[in-house]
């Protein structure tokens, strides 16, 4: 079956595609309380990242704070001077003379509208002198009533403020919050309330031959006139200017003291001229705080920025549905082409982010400047659904190809494993079991190879690489190497391993390896150089000889013969050290002992390796001994043994010396120049043995 996949990866994730669609449009999915809330949370980010503006001028609030409960921030003789503020030192609820003494202070300060945040559904005392007023400014005040939804119950003012506000001064004061808790709509208008089977309600809504609305509408529809509201059960999204105290509430008792009246914020009622003002509870006791996208918000700020959403034409509506179904099967397309047409792995992921967030950035914009909230949860779900079935599937099915491949690929060895099995199978079983015994290990990788992989044709570089790997492959099998194994474009070969001429001359071919490789690769470049579709290549490698554990190592099912142990590792880190001294062959010191009749060696430095507290001697291999050494290279061991002894301003002489005769271009040179010039300058401790120490392996 797994055979047949790859024919059809194409049409599965397509297939898949298509079915996440459709789920994105299921009522069943959109409609589950955890989408809704995801919805929610992604709405709430984008007034966030709006940000605050600058609140509606034209409305005002006027609080009953807990200071207006107490009292306790004015003079007993500013209470003795007011009939209402001694009517408000009584336990709440106050006397509704407190609320007409406040309708008539706020309409003669020049107010054009007056909304009472409060339900007085129960007679009380002062209502007659309320109900006066009420009709003194009929048009001008706005009180409120509660629908109560699941008891399918209205309660309006009580029947002696009801008459006096008339149908045009009565609201809903009724605020409804998403399926998450929180406020984020206004609902002017509602055909639940209309189309009740209760009698009591039917018998009330009787009184109104217009259309019940919120209080909010009522109040700006009094403040501008006629205004067009949201139909019934369309519930826009209020356009909030930002947290809870933007509105600054401007305690009731402040109005009956003659000094705060007198002075700002209220200057003398000139903050209430032309306003519409709201009069409603803030204080905590009335426990009327709900969550908004901009968090916890008493019930007359939300009811002010429902009103200065109409009042400012500003509100959010919801995108279409037409337009959420085309932007997510878009999305889905989008999800389909990235999978189908980017090969690279990480490319798919570079490009799925990148898509993800341009598109929160044009919603954020929508929101920002066309007052549109588009569904996101749709294209996302869609986006990222389809996306990340695609990369998967394509993973998963690439795991179970490699691993057919591997199956067949473990199949052969190397060809020195192979030989030894054939002439000496007991000692190739013994080895098995595992031993110790002296190797020469090199390893050889190429520099910048993971850059190399991002920008170059996949089918080129193969190519590229397999004639690298035959020149280097070569050389290691020419000298009689063990191929160990291929880390990446990383090489690893053994001599001693399965068969040994004796630690000398295993060293000295692991040496004679090393400059075939260099060789090889001069010629590889200069051909390369003729090829537009070849890139250049640079190695390093490293070079150990040392007692190693050799044995057959892994799963009962999946075993390799390799090596194990300190010199194994030194080895490799001699290899990555050649990044750090610029050389493309690092040789360790007891490499270079056994073979410095056969070759000339360039002293490097000493190295003390992460982990490690002994130095280790490097050298760089120039050639073998049948060739003279340079002119230059006596001079610059004398130097390395001046700087080791501290005389590090003739060593750094004689370095300059012999960077000139090499044109300028040695690092060592210009390293140990840069060394013995900061040595002069600030003289290393008493115990330093002159060692460069590595931080990194």
């Amino acid at each position: 079956m797994f055979r047949l996949l790859p024919k059809a990866t194409n049409l599965i994730i397509v297939f898949a595609g298509m079915l996440i669609l459709w789920m994105s449009q299921w009522s069943l999915i959109t409609g589950f309380p955890l989408w809704k809330k995801a919805e929610g949370a992604l709405i709430d980010h984008r007034y966030k990242q709006r940000g605050e503006r600058f609140p509606d001028t034209n409305i005002v609030l006027v609080g009953v704070e807990t200071s207006s409960l107490s009292l306790d921030t004015l003079n007993p003789s500013e209470i003795e001077a007011s009939l209402t503020l001694q009517e408000m030192s009584q336990p709440f609820p106050w006397s509704r003379d407190v609320y007409a003494a406040t309708l008539d202070k706020l309409m003669d300060a020049g107010a054009k509208v007056v909304v009472f945040d409060f339900v007085f559904a129960a007679p009380s005392q002062g209502d007659d002198a309320f109900a006066a007023e009420l009709r003194k400014y009929q048009g001008h005040v706005v009180l409120g009533a509660m629908y109560e939804a699941t008891e399918q119950k209205i309660t309006p003012p009580n029947s002696n403020l009801l008459a006096a506000a008339t149908d045009k001064g009565v609201g809903l004061a009724n605020i409804w919050s998403d399926i998450d808790g929180v406020f984020r709509r206004g609902k002017y208008r509602t055909s639940q309330i209309r189309e009740s089977s209760n009698q009591d309600i039917k018998k009330f809504l009787d009184q109104y031959p217009d259309d019940l609305v919120a209080m909010s509408a009522r109040a700006v529809e009094e403040y501008r006139g006629a205004i067009r509201t949201p139909p019934y059960d369309h519930d826009n999204f209020i356009n909030f200017h930002g947290a809870a105290g933007l509105y600054r509430p401007i305690p009731i008792e402040t109005l009956f003291v003659d000094r705060l009246w007198n002075n700002p914020p209220i200057s003398g009622g000139s903050i209430f001229k032309n306003k519409i003002v709201v009069v409603g509870p803030i204080a905590q006791i009335f426990q009327d705080v709900h969550e908004t996208p901009y968090g916890d918000m008493p019930g007359p700020e939300i009811q002010i920025e429902m009103m200065a959403t109409l009042d400012t034409h500003s509100s959010l509506e919801d995108s279409s549905r037409i337009f959420n179904l085309s932007v997510t099967a878009a999305m889905v397309i989008l999800a389909l082409l990235i999978c189908l047409r980017v090969h690279n792995a990480a490319l798919k992921l570079c490009f799925l982010f990148g898509t993800t967030l341009g598109f929160l950035i044009v919603c954020q914009i929508t929101f920002n400047k066309a007052n549109v909230v588009i569904a996101m949860m749709p294209p996302l779900f869609g986006f990222i659904g389809t996306g990340s079935f695609g990369i998967f599937f394509q993973y998963t099915l690439e795991q179970f190809e490699k691993r057919r491949y591997r199956n067949i690929l473990d199949r052969y060895v190397s060809k020195s494993v192979a030989k030894s099995i054939l002439e000496d199978k007991r000692s190739f079983e013994e080895s098995l079991s595992g031993r110790k015994q002296s190797c020469t290990v090199l390893f050889s990788d190429i520099r910048g190879f993971t850059t190399m992989t991002e920008g170059a044709d996949p089918e080129q570089l193969v190519k590229q690489l397999n004639e690298y790997f035959l020149e280097m492959v070569g050389a290691v099998l020419k000298e009689d190497g063990s191929l160990q194994k291929f880390i990446g474009d990383a090489i690893m070969a053994a001599w001693g391993d399965v068969k040994t001429e004796g630690p000398e001359n295993d060293a000295r071919r692991a040496v004679r390896t090393a400059l075939a490789m260099r060789a090889a690769l001069i010629k590889l470049n200069e051909r390369w150089q003729k090829q537009p579709n070849r890139l250049p290549l640079h190695i390093g490698v490293g070079i150990n000889e040392g007692e190693m554990i050799v044995g057959n190592i892994g799963h009962p099912q999946r075993m390799e013969f390799t090596l194990l142990g300190d010199g194994v590792n030194l080895a490799a880190r001699l290899e990555s050290a050649t990044k750090q001294f610029h050389a493309d062959i690092l040789i360790g010191e007891r490499v270079e002992a056994l073979t410095r009749e056969h070759f000339v060696y360039r002293r490097v430095g000493l190295i003390t390796f992460r982990g490690k507290t002994r130095p280790i001697e490097t050298f760089d291999v120039i050639s073998e001994s049948t060739q003279p050494p340079p002119p230059w290279l006596e001079k610059y061991h004398d130097a390395i043994k001046l700087f080791r002894t501290r005389e590090f301003q003739a060593a750094r002489e004689i370095f300059q010396k012999v960077s000139s005769e090499l044109s300028g271009l040695d690092f060592l040179c210009e390293m140990y120049i840069e060394r013995c010039r900061d040595y002069t300058e600030n003289p290393p401790p008493a115990d330093w043995n002159g060692t460069f120490v590595l931080t990194e392996k």
